[in-house]
């Protein structure tokens, strides 16, 4: 029994002193912790925050980070302007939202011949070569996809008719020769319409479709050969006007745009305008426009 009680007493001891030297433990653990604090307080106070260049290290980190960062930006920025307009279905937001261009667009222009009472017997004269030049502007207000397009064009269009030889004629004549009529007519047109401009179909280049309007107002009639110009010579020696003050037609094209850099671009496509309105002045007239272009322009 006495040895019991002995080596209960030795553990309870043991036990004792084990939570003394803990207690001590951590009191001094507490005590380093505050007195590091207190002294890291002192240091930032008399050296300054960074005196012992940890900051140093974590701006340079973040440093690091925003070079990493920009220089994956100019790496995206750089393979975007390689394939001309980027790649997949989407383009990003165009640099400028309005694009200026210069348009020259030689034409082939027929026109439709429909008579009656005096007017009988008008038919249309063939087909002539004329030209549209003018500048263009773009406004995109869907990234680089879409945009509204329109412009100022100064546009020569012919029209001709062949028409029977007793055309203007006081005295019936049978036997008399045909008569032929060819005028040049001079519009200033106001395209109003919308272009679509689909993915790459190869590096720098991506097709467009364009539809819309045209409001065209006339400048001036031209009559070509004035003494053997039926229309010109029949209605009191050419004193009155043949055509109408001006025309409204439907645009149609398609075409590619090159891209040479990042401001500039070449385009070449194709155009039909159609036009909607009787352009002959008289009323026993209906002659209505006809135009296929080539479309040439540089964008800049």
């Amino acid at each position: 029994m006495k040895k019991v009680a002995g080596l209960g007493l030795i553990l309870i001891i043991l036990t004792l002193i084990d939570s003394l030297a803990q207690s001590t433990s951590n009191a001094l653990y507490n005590l380093r912790t505050k007195e590091s604090n207190v002294t890291e307080k002192r240091f930032r106070k008399i050296l300054g925050d960074n005196y012992d260049g940890q900051d140093d290290n974590r701006r340079g980190y973040d440093d690091d980070r925003k070079r990493r960062r920009r220089k994956q930006q100019q790496t995206d920025a750089d393979a975007n302007e390689n394939n001309g307009y980027g790649s997949g279905p989407d383009y990003s937001w165009p640099t400028k939202l309005i694009e200026m261009s210069i348009r020259f667009a030689p034409s082939l222009d027929i026109n439709t011949a429909e008579g009656q009472g005096n007017y009988i017997g008008f038919r249309p004269n063939g087909v002539g070569v004329r030209m549209s030049v003018g500048p263009t502007l773009d406004y995109f207000f869907f990234k680089n996809r879409y945009a509204f397009s329109t412009g100022l064009w100064y546009t020569i269009k012919r029209s001709g008719f062949q028409m029977p030889g007793t055309f203007g004629e006081s005295v019936w004549n049978p036997g008399a020769p045909e008569k032929e009529s060819v005028y040049n007519l001079q519009y200033l047109q106001l395209p109003a319409t919308v272009k679509l401009f689909a993915n790459n179909i190869a590096p720098n280049i991506r097709l467009y479709i364009q539809t819309g309007g045209l409001f065209s107002i006339k400048l001036a009639e031209k009559p070509l050969n004035e003494p053997r110009n039926g229309l010109y010579t029949a209605e009191s020696g050419g004193s009155r006007r043949q055509y109408g003050f001006g025309d409204v037609e439907l645009l149609l094209g398609t075409g590619i745009q090159y891209k040479i850099n990042q401001n500039n671009a070449f385009n070449l496509g194709m155009s039909y305008q159609r036009g909607l309105i009787n352009v002959a002045r008289g009323s026993e007239l209906i002659s209505k426009n006809r135009v296929v272009s080539l479309e040439l322009g540089f964008k800049f």
